[in-house]
């Protein structure tokens, strides 16, 4: 078992989650967090899928802005955006699951954090060697 392969696994299965939630999953990962990882592995194969809601662990908080949006990349130059409805609102997740520039916005924003966050991911991984009660020793 390679711990630089289980972490790259992770890292696709996330790149993989981002590109492929629903609005509605978005919406809850900015606004809650809840991300996490079943991870699957033995000499050969190494399988990571990413839930939602399941188990807290290290990438519970990835994501999380209590449904705040900073300006990324997606919203420079768009006159498109115009006001959202006030933070804590009703109509903030209604305007977010209709607008799919907010959601280009909340997936490109994901990918950042995903990036940033490296350490988050390790430890992921880290807790997943522990809990398999393999040591250190065991992992390459």
């Amino acid at each position: 078992m390679n711990r630089k392969i289980i972490l790259e696994s992770l890292m696709r299965a996330l790149d993989s989650w981002v590109r492929n939630a629903s609005a509605a999953q978005l919406w809850q990962v900015h606004k809650t967090g809840g991300l996490g990882a079943l991870i699957d592995a033995d000499e050969e194969v190494v399988q990571v899928r990413i839930v939602l809601g399941g188990s807290r662990d290290a990438l519970s908080n990835i994501g999380k802005t209590d449904g705040r949006l900073p300006v990324t990349e997606a919203f420079l130059g768009s006159a498109a955006w115009g006001a959202p409805p006030a933070q804590g609102s009703p109509e903030r997740e209604q305007w977010f699951l209709s607008s799919e520039l907010a959601q280009t916005h909340a997936r490109q924003y994901l990918v950042a954090e995903v990036g940033e966050r490296r350490d988050l991911l390790e430890r992921c991984v880290d807790e997943w060697i522990a809990q398999r009660g393999a040591g250190p020793e065991a992992i390459q």
